[in-house]
């Protein structure tokens, strides 16, 4: 069996390639090329092509959700938390946009375990955070979380259609226009706390991605 490290050296590789090229316009043959390495020691390591883009796709998870760790502990309020997950979502999306459109169309047992379960997660984190702050009285009474939370989906998966190509400029536009619907749901008290707070936000936001690359 192939070493930990060579393990390693073969996913990235092959997320890389996957994310160029196509799941369907890679093979295993063109992952074992790229790399200077035998079929056998690939094939050895992983038995097809699905179970390592299955390895791929589990690393990009991890690095996602080692972004909400940090964030969260370094941030108190957790709709923060929930709106700089937001903008990470954005940011995988747009970046691995490829990848997801080509395992919901060749791959659906895949796409579901991955990017569907994906989605839950972070319709359930936005509800986290908008039940946090409607328990702390910083909503108007006329809003509606569920619209809200509908919205900043929905924003969210319309990238898959977008020709935008700075993945970082359009997370950036994407988490400036969640952060304007809050705030018109927001109470005036509210508002001047979560100024404040944002500013600080914003440097935690700065030191992640320094840390962090997908």
């Amino acid at each position: 069996m192939a070493n930990e490290e060579n393990k390693e050296k073969i996913v990235e590789t092959a997320l890389q390639m996957f994310n160029e090229r196509g799941c369907r316009g890679v093979t295993m043959d063109d992952i074992a090329q790229t790399l200077h390495m035998s079929k056998r020691t690939l094939y050895e390591t992983f038995a097809n092509k699905e179970e390592l883009l299955t390895e791929c796709l589990t690393l990009v998870q991890e690095r996602t959700n080692a972004r909400h760790r940090q964030a969260h502990s370094q941030v108190d309020e957790p709709l923060l938390v929930a709106m700089y997950m937001l903008r990470t979502n954005a940011m995988f999306i747009h970046k691995y946009r490829r990848i997801i459109e080509e395992t919901e169309r060749y791959y659906p047992e895949i796409h579901d375990r991955f990017f569907k379960v994906h989605s839950d997660r972070l319709r359930a984190l936005l509800l986290h955070g908008m039940d946090y702050v409607r328990s702390h009285n910083y909503l108007r009474p006329d809003a509606d979380v569920e619209v809200a939370i509908d919205f900043f989906c929905n924003l969210i998966q319309q990238q898959r259609s977008s020709d935008v190509s700075d993945r970082d400029e359009y997370a950036r536009r994407i988490n400036e226009m969640c952060f304007t619907y809050l705030r018109g749901l927001m109470t005036t008290d509210t508002l001047i706390r979560y100024d404040r707070e944002v500013n600080h936000f914003a440097e935690v936001i700065q030191k992640l991605d320094a840390d962090n690359v997908f």
